[in-house]
């Protein structure tokens, strides 16, 4: 979390499960984030650690989360949101998802929120700092996330530390998509 506050102004707040990074840390700062909180590998923080990281981040004008769209951060994120509010804080949020994505064996669709939640929490962030309001936050990350798409690809498997296997094998002349 940010070690100075911005009085009277939303705080932004953000996180998820570690594995690829875990990149949130690397955006808490003045314009970015007041706080992250992030899971172990690829989990998401419970709603009570979410709920500390409201706290401290609130800077007495609400806590505006951005949610990456993954079923159990989304689960973990609203849960975080409904206690906070039992407790008297403000707080808004958005869900990104940007990704769009493919499942391997349904070929079902899915949206995930990856690459652009950074350019969603920058935007918002620096809008923030300027004084936007609660609201004006929301209505601002929506048309964000509204106007935004990504499509991941590999290069090479990811190996999840502590383990020896790779996720997926790739030849030589691969890539994979989504």
């Amino acid at each position: 979390y940010r070690q100075t506050k911005s009085e009277n102004k939303v705080a932004v707040v953000s996180g998820g499960g570690s594995g690829h990074e875990p990149a949130h840390t690397g955006f808490v700062g003045t314009g970015m984030l007041a706080a992250c909180i992030c899971g172990p590998i690829f989990v998401p923080p419970t709603a009570e650690e979410i709920l500390a990281g409201i706290k401290v981040a609130d800077q007495g004008a609400g806590v505006f989360l951005v949610i990456k769209n993954f079923e159990k951060d989304v689960a973990s994120f609203l849960k975080a949101k409904e206690l906070a509010e039992a407790e008297g804080y403000q707080v808004s949020y958005v869900i990104v998802n940007d990704d769009c994505s493919i499942e391997e064996n349904s070929f079902k669709k899915r949206r995930r929120g990856v690459a652009g939640t950074i350019l969603v929490q920058k935007i918002v962030a620096a809008a923030a700092e300027e004084g936007y309001s609660l609201e004006q936050l929301t209505e601002l990350a929506t048309k964000v996330v509204r106007s935004m798409n990504t499509l991941g690809l590999a290069l090479s498997p990811s190996v999840v530390p502590g383990e020896d296997q790779a996720q997926f094998q790739l030849a030589e002349n691969e890539i994979s998509f989504g």
